[in-house]
């Protein structure tokens, strides 16, 4: 198969990585090329010449594709999903039946729009502007899954994954290292870990995370951050997310995902769909959390890690 890579790009790091000599942009391109021989049969087959303009939605969904198919995914090629005019979500996985809409969560404009530091500047992270960045994605492909149900596109039994990538948030609000991390704020009622500490008898209580099921906007409107526990979103099975990017290479394919699943949802993904990264749920009120091991991909460790609390 041809190369990724053409001439006309607009995009800057497009360029960059097609043109660049050193370590990084050689690894990068390479890995961009087995992307394409490997999973061009899945997506869009416009996307090569789209690459040119945006590089980076057209990267996540042939690096989720990869990533997919690399964890035994039995993926279905584009051509053969007969879509009219396109239309239809980005990828299909059969054995189970599962849709998967890949999208970019992006900083945003407007009061609401995550700060971009300038350069030097040292600042805080916005963790719950990085959540209404990553609600609002979650919204608009919501919206987007209704019709393709309407259009009788996704039958009723299949399973509805929203694939999110933060590789475009602005490098100061990613790699937080939070517990729990941003997705799963955005979907379940969970804010910051606590303890409660007593003054007069030094007893320290057990670590618990606060409940949240809000954020307020700028503007004063709030926005729900426990739509995984509204039967409005029942529809949706899971949400998944990464902040991979092209130089993280195939070995490390699907290692960050964050994959959060709707314990509500009509049709559920199985435990361990995705046995890379880490999964989330939630049960009985307390939050679940399964690490794959990164060595023996098909081992894991199941925790209950924390109650919540008021």
């Amino acid at each position: 198969m041809a190369s990724f890579f053409i001439d006309g790009a607009t995009d800057s790091v497009y360029c960059r990585v097609r043109d660049g000599v050193r370590e990084e942009h050689v690894r990068s391109r390479t890995y961009l090329n087995l992307l394409w021989q490997e999973c061009a049969q899945y997506i869009d087959s416009g996307a090569k010449k789209k690459a040119l303009r945006e590089l980076t939605p057209v990267f996540w969904e042939l690096h989720l594709a990869y990533s997919l198919k690399r964890q035994g995914k039995a993926l279905v090629p584009r051509p053969q999903l007969g879509f009219q005019n396109n239309k239809g979500p980005d990828l299909f996985a059969t054995n189970p039946d599962v849709w998967i809409e890949a999208v970019i969560a992006t900083n945003g404009t407007g009061n609401d729009a995550l700060e971009r530091p300038e350069f030097g500047e040292c600042v805080d992270p916005d963790i719950d502007g990085v959540v209404l960045r990553l609600r609002s994605v979650i919204r608009d492909k919501s919206i987007k899954f209704q019709g393709y149900m309407i259009d009788n596109i996704i039958k009723p039994g299949q399973a509805i994954v929203i694939a999110i990538s933060g590789l475009a948030l602005h490098h100061t609000y990613k790699h937080s290292g939070l517990y729990p991390p941003e997705i799963v704020r955005a979907v379940y009622p969970v804010n910051h870990q606590s303890i409660d500490f007593n003054l007069r008898t030094g007893a320290v209580s057990e670590p618990y995370l606060q409940y949240r099921n809000r954020i307020d906007k700028l503007c004063g409107a709030s926005v729900l951050t426990d739509v995984f526990l509204d039967p409005d979103f029942a529809f949706i099975s899971a949400v998944l997310y990464s902040e991979a990017d092209w130089g993280g290479g195939p070995e490390r394919a699907g290692m960050d995902f964050v994959l959060v699943h709707n314990t509500s949802a009509l049709t559920p993904l199985p435990d361990s769909w995705m046995p890379v990264g880490d999964e989330y749920w939630w049960r009985d009120g307390q939050l679940y959390r399964q690490h794959h091991n990164e060595v023996q991909l098909n081992r894991a460790n199941t925790d209950v890690m924390f109650g919540i609390q008021s």
